[in-house]
């Protein structure tokens, strides 16, 4: 019995490949070309142009005017990203709202307070009576 167990090991042995890649197959591409390269020249300097078919541009500016006019874009390219830092600052950070922010606004106010005061005081038309009465404070805490 031995035996022919094996007798039909070796017979399928012999008849299956031990690989599935012991038979090589011709690829279904081995009719095409290698590459779509091969119908481009190989350089774009193989025919090159006649020297008098392209007419060139006289030069307008100087040396003067480009500097200027590169200057004038760098100016606008700088303007530009400082106005886009601030509208990005106003969406993205919209209020600093820590104690010293807020304390040196209300100290910036209070100075802008002083000037429209003091400048309502110099006026000639200014009523004498504009800061004697005292307003009640909103200011709870004190």
């Amino acid at each position: 019995m031995k035996q022919d167990i094996a007798k039909i090991q070796s017979a399928t042995d012999v008849a299956r490949p031990t690989s599935i890649d012991s038979r090589l197959h011709t690829s279904i591409d081995s009719r095409l070309r290698t590459s779509i390269d091969n119908s481009i020249p190989a350089s774009v300097d193989d025919n090159p142009p006649h020297p008098h078919s392209i007419k060139s541009q006289p030069d307008f500016h100087t040396r003067a005017e480009i500097d200027r006019i590169v200057e004038g874009i760098y100016i606008v390219l700088e303007s530009t990203e400082v106005r886009f830092n601030g509208r990005c600052d106003d969406i993205y950070f919209p209020m600093d709202l820590r104690i010293s922010a807020l304390t040196s606004k209300i100290e910036a106010i209070q100075e802008k307070l002083v000037e429209i005061q003091s400048y309502i005081a110099r006026r000639p038309e200014a009523s004498p009576t504009i800061d004697i009465r005292k307003n009640k404070s909103t200011n709870i805490h004190q």
